[in-house]
């Protein structure tokens, strides 16, 4: 397949996944409950853009409620359509990511199957349990899309709605801290991103729903710090 293509074809979620791996050991680099928090966010963002959702009084309510082939879209889509009444999105960040841990599964099974990660099974305690390890096999591929990022808010390379979308799902998990580690850049990296939120060209369906999610997983992985503290 096309590299390029290859890219184009991956969802949302799947991006957010796989910029979350140390590409060598394979663990994660974000704790579980902010990876998944920021899923359910890709999750949301990514049924708006293709307008399945939409927000109506700050409130997601379902706009098309066919299935798109998608496992993890789908049963996300049905399970908001299924609610008798339109919830705020911060409801939504909290259910679907409670049921994240289960769509990460799936995530890793299927970037697995595309040959972009591989599984390891890593013993610990002496073989008496195992830890899975997902290293990255297409490192070209991950790298091609941190540089994306790298260049929407160094080389002021025009953002596209994805590339905006990402930014912002990788602030709100906490996950961009880790992307930019040095202080300089990570203050540069915040502002810019606030900035385009403000600014970028975008529906303002998607533009809405955006706003809306981005605070609901700033404020489900807050409550999940201070909880843990």
């Amino acid at each position: 397949m096309d590299f390029n293509l290859m890219i184009m074809e991956l969802h949302l979620f799947e991006k957010i996944v796989l910029l979350a791996i140390n590409h060598k050991k394979g663990n994660f680099i974000i704790d579980s409950l902010s990876l998944n928090y920021g899923i359910a966010g890709a999750i949301l963002l990514e049924l708006s853009e293709i307008n399945k959702i939409k927000l109506h009084n700050k409130r997601i309510a379902v706009t098309d409620n066919k299935f798109t082939k998608n496992i993890i879209l789908d049963a996300c889509l049905k399970l908001i359509n299924k609610s008798k009444k339109n919830r705020r999105a911060k409801f939504w960040i909290n259910r679907i990511g409670n049921k994240s841990s289960g769509f990460k599964k799936i995530i890793l099974l299927d970037l697995v199957h595309k040959n972009i990660i591989r599984l390891e099974m890593k013993p610990v305690f002496f073989g008496l349990f195992k830890l899975n390890r997902y290293p990255i096999l297409n490192t070209k591929l991950t790298q091609e899309i941190k540089e994306k990022l790298r260049n929407i808010v160094f080389n002021k390379e025009k953002a596209d709605t994805e590339g905006l979308l990402l930014l912002s799902l990788t602030n709100s998990c906490k996950l961009i801290r880790v992307l930019f580690p040095e202080r300089r850049e990570y203050k540069i990296v915040k502002k810019q991103i606030k900035e385009l939120i403000e600014n970028i060209e975008i529906s303002e369906a998607v533009s809405q729903t955006l706003k809306e999610v981005q605070s609901a997983v700033v404020a489900a992985t807050m409550t999940t710090y201070i909880s843990s503290t």
